[in-house]
């Protein structure tokens, strides 16, 4: 397998301006519905950007708390949010819509690469069987409706199975635990509340493939810490405050009960077209739909025999993945016990999303019986032009698979993305809920209004009695108290006060832990926020949104990023040497 083109980064950039060509190609009805935004729970996630995009350019405030819904929740630290992807920097130059558009493609062009890196890498596949493996996955069912659907924090997943290549070679190779670290962090800012433990899970079973003899389990365990490391500490700006939030609330969600039927087991893989509704099952299509095709799938049933003991590891993980996509289908169900008795997945549902690392396996096992009929047919065919035609047959049909999927995302992708573009807005002078005039969803951040509904699951405020209308954001509880000035921001309020005794403020918000006063005491009336003051006067109250452990997640993420800075430096150097 020697390299067609060098130096490698003249490869890199090969396989990444192919990368982004067929995704383009492939996610083309996104691009020509522009300035069309996106349906279902793609506003929910525009408008958390905004939110984020907004604290900085009006406010010049850090994005901790976006108060444009729900009366108020966490921002940089809500588990599903993505404020802090550096992906999402590009919304201050080319705005929130072009920038989805940009995160879409670039993430599914990088699960192309990945795939790519692992089938060479790690399997050993020429060229046209990984470019059938990378193909099949990047362009499956699962990526076209989960990022269209509006998913837009699942994306992490496409990281799959570049996380895979690394963990198996971080067992001789520390470069590669510092960098499954780093990928770990990374998937973390991206808000990879789902695929981070959907992958810890994998990774898990993928290591009891090698765990004998005991020498290699502790070369497994030293890797595992060292990747844990670079993770905590990278990504500990946000880890902490996350960890602090899943401690105060708990999510509401419907109880999950979902087991997956053998009609929608057939039907994910090949149906090329569904109705919204799922008969028997709990969830949408959007939850299901993995469309691979029957030319794809045959090529997987083939590379799953053809692939022999080197496979067995990869067919283990492919059973157990489909064990826990299929739900509660039994009290020993893999799901049921992690859904029951692990956390976070006692706070987590939808079973059927375990279909993304089935589909990676799928995928990988068609590029395997592409690579290994191809082989067996150069050594063993009657005849060298027999073997040649037979081979461009396997490769034309293969292609043909790959082909087949993107012609069905053509299809799934056009609907979602007919909500109406995001409107130019005149800013309100103050921030307040409802009132009238009120500008759509996706507008509301820009024109500084917000609502008291409530779309986002961590709206855990919801209930609250807070008040609508152009009004000041504080009042006073009772005549003890008078509220002379309230102006507030996205992330703080100041407050004049006259006390003649000690009393209470309620504020226009919802309470959380992480609001803060330097003056008196933060209380939670009926998930609302007070301030509760010690004593009589003339004050000005300065509250603000602040995470508890943020300055100490900072500081770790500092010390993270100096400290695989300095490894990546030294190694560079010892290998020059050594060279």
């Amino acid at each position: 397998m020697d390299p067609w083109l060098r130096p490698w980064w003249a490869r890199a950039i090969a396989l990444g301006a192919l990368a982004v060509a067929l995704t383009t190609y492939a996610w083309w009805p996104m691009l020509a519905a522009y300035p069309h935004t996106m349906n279902g729970d793609g506003q929910a996630y525009h408008k958390i950007l905004e939110a984020g995009r907004v604290s900085i350019l009006r406010y010049h405030e850090f994005p901790h708390w976006n108060p444009y819904e729900c009366g108020g929740y966490p921002l940089w630290d809500n588990p599903q949010a993505w404020a802090g992807a550096p992906l999402t920097w590009f919304s201050f130059i080319v705005g929130t819509t072009r920038t989805i558009e940009g995160w879409i493609i670039v993430h599914v062009a990088m699960g192309f690469v990945c795939m790519w890196l692992f089938a060479r890498h790690e399997l050993g596949l020429d060229r046209i069987a990984t470019f059938v493996a990378a193909g099949a996955w990047t362009y499956s069912g699962f990526h076209q409706h989960h990022y269209s659907g509006g998913h837009l924090t699942f994306v992490p997943v496409v990281y799959f199975p570049l996380a895979l290549l690394l963990w198996r070679r971080a067992e001789v190779n520390h470069r590669c635990a510092v960098g499954l670290g780093v990928l770990l962090a990374w998937m973390f800012y991206e808000g990879g509340v789902y695929p981070l433990p959907h992958l810890v899970v994998l990774l898990g079973a993928e290591t009891l493939t090698r765990a004998w003899p005991p020498r290699r389990t502790r070369r497994i365990a030293l890797a595992g810490a060292i990747a844990c490391l670079v993770a905590f500490t990278l990504a500990g700006s946000r880890l902490l405050p996350v960890l602090d939030q899943l401690q105060q609330h708990k999510r509401n969600m419907p109880e999950d009960v979902d087991a997956m039927h053998w009609s929608t087991l057939k039907e994910m893989f090949l149906s090329r077209a569904h109705g919204r509704p799922v008969p028997g099952q709990q969830y949408v299509w959007t939850e299901y739909g993995t469309y691979f095709g029957p030319i794809l799938l045959a090529l997987a049933v083939v590379g799953l025999f053809a692939a022999g003991l080197e496979g067995a590891w990869m067919a283990a993980l492919l059973a157990f993945a489909a064990l826990l996509m299929c739900g509660h289908f039994a009290t020993w169900a893999p799901w049921t016990i992690l859904h029951r008795h692990v956390p976070p997945f006692k706070e987590m549902r939808v079973p059927s999303r375990f279909r993304a690392s089935v589909s990676m396996f799928l995928a990988a096992f068609a590029g395997i019986a592409v690579h290994r009929i191809s082989r067996a047919l150069s050594k063993h065919g009657p005849s060298r032009s027999w073997s040649d035609a037979v081979q461009v047959t396997l490769v034309c049909v293969a292609l043909l698979g790959v082909g087949d999927v993107v012609s069905v995302g053509l299809d799934v992708i056009a609907p979602f993305f007919g909500m109406p573009p995001e409107r130019p807005v005149a800013a309100s002078t103050r921030f307040y809920y409802g009132g009238p005039g009120v500008e759509a969803f996706v507008d509301q951040p820009r024109q500084n209004r917000g609502e008291i509904s409530c779309w986002d699951e961590w709206g855990f405020g919801q209930g609250s009695h807070l008040w609508e209308g152009d009004v000041p954001q504080a009042r006073a509880v009772a005549d003890a108290v008078t509220v002379v000035v309230a102006n507030r921001t996205q992330n703080t309020f100041t407050i004049d006060v006259d006390a003649k005794r000690p009393g209470r403020v309620l504020l226009n918000t919802v309470y959380d832990d992480d609001w803060k006063t330097d003056l008196g005491t933060t209380v939670n009336v009926d998930n609302q926020l007070a301030i509760d003051l010690p004593l009589a006067g003339r004050f000005k109250l300065h509250v603000r949104c602040w995470p508890r452990t943020f300055d100490v997640g900072c500081v770790l993420t500092v010390l993270g990023f100096a400290g695989t800075t300095a490894f990546f430096l030294r190694d560079h150097r010892r290998r020059r040497w050594s060279a």
